[in-house]
């Protein structure tokens, strides 16, 4: 098996993700995810050289297969900055329930793995910074509200659409995918959309 062996490559990314969602929160050693994978120790490290890079590759993956060019694109070129906040919020609905298991898995393990800590820490930054773009646009053609500067909202939009959130929301309080999507879509509009003067 060479390193440039794309199924091998895919089977060890299955396997590591399968570990991960399985038994959130747990220790997901090398060794464990080459058995999975059916391949051998080395092999798994001529793919990945550390947990780190495993991992942040798992994440990634779950993350392109969800966000597809597609659905992004609905927000990249939505007519009005307005219609693109709207579009962010829907897709956020429906990530969420797509990428819990390696969401939640990183979430628990990254409190004393470093490696899930990288992998976790690399997909908020990507996401932060893709609500900054829709709050950049809101800016730009005068739709936030005033009081917020492109920081603040940014941050408080990354908050409130944020896997815990949804997970209290969704998996503790029963709501279905469109409430969550109806009621965070009003909650942040009037939170941080300008409102016409009466």
């Amino acid at each position: 098996m060479s390193s440039g062996d794309p199924e091998t490559r895919r089977r060890i990314l299955e396997a590591a993700r399968e570990l991960l969602e399985a038994r959130p929160g747990a220790n997901v050693a090398m060794g464990e995810v080459a058995a999975r994978a059916g391949v051998s120790r080395q092999a798994l490290y001529l793919h990945f050289a550390d947990r780190t890079s495993l991992f942040l590759e798992v994440s990634r993956l779950a993350d392109s297969t969800a966000r597809t060019t597609a659905r992004q694109r609905r927000i990249d070129e939505a007519p009005t900055a307005r219609d693109a906040f709207r579009e962010a919020i829907a897709l956020q609905a429906f990530l969420k329930p797509r990428l819990k298991g390696v969401a939640t898995a990183l979430d628990v393990l990254r409190r004393s793995d470093p490696a899930a800590d990288a992998a976790w820490k690399e997909r908020e930054h990507a996401r932060l910074q893709r609500c900054e773009q829709v709050i950049q646009r809101l800016h730009d053609e005068g739709e936030l509200a005033s009081g917020w500067d492109i920081p603040a909202a940014a941050r408080s939009f990354w908050a409130v659409t944020s896997q815990r959130v949804w997970d209290d929301l969704v998996m503790d309080q029963g709501w279905s995918t469109t409430q969550y999507r109806n009621h965070l879509t009003t909650l942040l509009e009037t939170a941080l959309l300008r409102h016409a003067e009466n």
